[in-house]
């Protein structure tokens, strides 16, 4: 495997263990309710998403990472397009985090 496809592989992971939830709605109800650890959104995603939620997670203190295009995040967890997950596992997001950054 790559170095540059662990962080898909991760999100894959996550998303199998019930550990990460896609789609705008279900991203939204996890942010509102303080669950979501971090939050992608892809480069790609429109820019009402992408204001949706930086000002979501800003307001939350949620970390926010733009990451991916939408057909790569989507077919990390099964999906066609995706452009906004949200990971509700603190162990997860660290190392999204950590192999995003590096």
């Amino acid at each position: 495997m790559l170095y540059e496809d662990r962080p898909y592989h991760l999100i894959s992971l996550a998303y199998k263990g019930g550990n990460l939830v896609t789609g705008t709605e279900l991203c939204r109800k996890v942010i509102s309710k303080g669950k979501a650890k971090l939050v992608l959104i892809s480069w790609d995603c429109s820019d009402n998403t992408r204001k949706l939620f930086t000002d979501k997670c800003s307001y939350k203190g949620i970390p926010l990472k733009t990451f991916g295009a939408k057909d790569r995040l989507g077919r990390a967890v099964g999906k066609t397009d995706t452009a906004v997950v949200a990971v509700l596992d603190e162990g997860f997001s660290r190392e999204i985090l950590k192999h995003i950054d590096a």
